[in-house]
Order: structure tokens, then sequence, then C-alpha cells
């Protein structure tokens, strides 16, 4: 079974997650396909509990596994065209996570339906702690990459 993995590499953290290949066979093949990624991520602005990264590339996949109900754990991607939404001024992808109960994606205007394609293996709190401490410290780099099971 494939898993992914998250890494905040400067704080030593990283937690595990199962890919959902069921559910989102399609997500979970071009995420696998785009790995290992390094970027910035930083804290969800109106999603509540939410951390994304933005990808270098704009993938451009269907909805798959698609709702904007998340749970504590999910790991999703969305992708969203220029003019789409406010703010939205040019075509962008991301992975995002859920690291509390309170999370909704959302952009100004309201909900949106993200992919979800994995979910962490608990315990993942450790990781869980070092999202909440971005909400004061600010971004912070991040690895995504696909881990040995």
């Amino acid at each position: 079974m494939k898993r992914l993995r998250v890494s905040f590499p400067e704080e030593g953290i990283s937690a595990d997650a199962v890919l959902l290949t069921e559910a989102a066979p399609h997500t979970c093949a071009a995420i696998a396909e785009y790995l290992p990624f390094s970027a910035i991520c930083h804290h969800g602005i109106y999603s509540g509990s939410e951390v994304v990264v933005l990808l270098d590339e704009v993938l451009r996949l269907d909805a798959e596994n698609a709702t904007s109900a998340v749970a504590k754990g999910d790991i999703a991607f969305t992708w969203m065209a220029a003019g789409s939404a406010y703010g939205v001024d040019k075509d962008f992808a991301e992975i995002c996570w859920f690291y509390d109960e309170d999370a909704e994606p959302r952009m100004w205007g309201g909900p949106v339906a993200v992919n979800i394609f994995a979910r962490f293996l608990e315990p993942a709190e450790a990781l869980y702690s070092v999202c909440r401490r971005m909400r004061r410290e600010g971004i912070k780099r991040c690895r995504i990459e696909i881990a040995e099971s």
C-alpha cells in the first residue's frame, strides 16, 4: 500500500497518510506522479484549520471524491481557474490538509469542494501542532513525498 509522507523538515516533524486509491484513483495517480515536492506552505485564510501548499505546476484534475465537508486528517487537492472566484487572478493548484474539526475549505465567497485523496494515519498530533502554530508563526517549508510502507 502506498503512503504519503508530509514533513516539516526544519521542525523535524512528519506524518504518514494512506492514499485513498479506491475513492480517488485518478487524483492519487496524478499526485504520486508529481511527487516528491518541497515548497513553502501557509495557513488557509478562510478555511479554519487548514494548511495549503501551492504546486509549481497547475494540475487540472477532474472532481473526484470531492466535498467541502472535510474531516480532521483529510488531505485534498484542488485547482482553480483564473477569474473563478474573488481574488483568483491566475490558475493555481494546491494540496491542502485539515488538522482540526473546524476546517471547511473555502474561498472568500464560500465553501469549495476539494478532492479528498489521502488521510493522515494517527497519531499525527505532532504535525497538527506545527500546523496550529502556523497561525501565529507564519509560513513553513514542507515536503510531500511517497513513503515506503
